[in-house]
Parts: C-alpha cells; sequence; structure tokens
C-alpha cells in the first residue's frame, strides 16, 4: 500500500469515527427526551462517571454502574412535561480506540409545578471520554460544565423528588 493509499484510508477512517461519535451523542440526548431507556443505556461503557457537579456537586464524580445511572434518570425524567437536548459545535479529539468528544449543549426542561415557573434551561459543554468496543463507541465517562442557565431550577429538583416518591410508592404496593 503506497503512502497516498494509507492516508485516504486513515482519512476515511478518522470520517467514520466522527459520524460514529456524533452518532453516539445525539443518541445519548435522543434517548434522554424520547424516554427511551434501552437507546440511552446502549451509549455506555458497563461502568460510567457522571459528572455533573457544575449543577449538583453531591454526590461527588464516581464510576457506577451503567444501569443504576439509567434508573435514575428513568424516573427523573418520568416526571418531566417535556424534555429537549441540543448538541452541536461537536470536536472530536480521536486516538486510536480512545476519543473525547466535546460538544456544547442546550437542554430545556419543562415540569407543570404550580409553584412557580415550569421551565428550567441549561446552556454548557459536555466533555465525553469514549471507547471504541466490539459494539461500537461507548461513553466512559459524561462531564458538563454550565455557562448558563435560564428559568426555575427547582423544576429539576421536584422532577427528582416525584420520582424518588413514585418509586418509594410502587416498591411499597
Amino acid at each position: 500500500m503506497s503512502d497516498h493509499e494509507a492516508n485516504q484510508d486513515a482519512k476515511i477512517q478518522r470520517l467514520i469515527d466522527e459520524s460514529d461519535l456524533r452518532d453516539l451523542i445525539h443518541r445519548y440526548a435522543f434517548g434522554l427526551d424520547h424516554q427511551d431507556w434501552e437507546l440511552w443505556r446502549s451509549v455506555f461503557t458497563d461502568e460510567v462517571r457522571f459528572d455533573m457537579s457544575d449543577f449538583a456537586p453531591e454526590p461527588p464524580p464516581r464510576f457506577l454502574p451503567a444501569e443504576k445511572n439509567v434508573r435514575a434518570m428513568q424516573r427523573m425524567f418520568a416526571e418531566f412535561d417535556a424534555t429537549q437536548h441540543f448538541m452541536g459545535s461537536h470536536r472530536y479529539a480521536i486516538d486510536g480506540d480512545t476519543a473525547v468528544i466535546t460538544a456544547h449543549m442546550r437542554a430545556e426542561h419543562w415540569l407543570t409545578s404550580g409553584e412557580g415557573g415550569d421551565k428550567y434551561t441549561m446552556f454548557g459543554t459536555y466533555t465525553d471520554e469514549c471507547v471504541r468496543t466490539p459494539e461500537g463507541w461507548k461513553m466512559q465517562s459524561v462531564t458538563l460544565r454550565l455557562i448558563r442557565q435560564e428559568g426555575d431550577r427547582h423544576v429539576m429538583h421536584l422532577a427528582a423528588t416525584r420520582g424518588r416518591n413514585r418509586s418509594k410508592n410502587e416498591e411499597t404496593s
């Protein structure tokens, strides 16, 4: 194989990887917004680290089973009237079988609360550490850095509380 052919193959592989990584972060957003928990789970390695400390410093970021994270989001997102996550300005740092996706995000959350504002919006940057697996690219670490917040942040806490309460009630039924 000539140097030119090798260079072309490397460029093609780069385009394939970027396309797959873009799909990965879009499945993350789509899975959340459509509450497609099988799709959302498919995004992650078996253990994943979420660092949302810009939004909620506790608990501190640590690796947990992906299923535990899925169940927590499933409880909370069931309480929202709707959500919509936008991802853009993607950047990729690909090094063999590891990659980092950096993408701007805007996340809208609506919840009829009867307690003031019903909307909360986050603006920020996701930095996702990914690994290539036999099933394709997966996220092993997700970090959100907030740039701005608008609306009633209480909407997030109310959804989480309602979700926990619903789970407790279902467990005792």
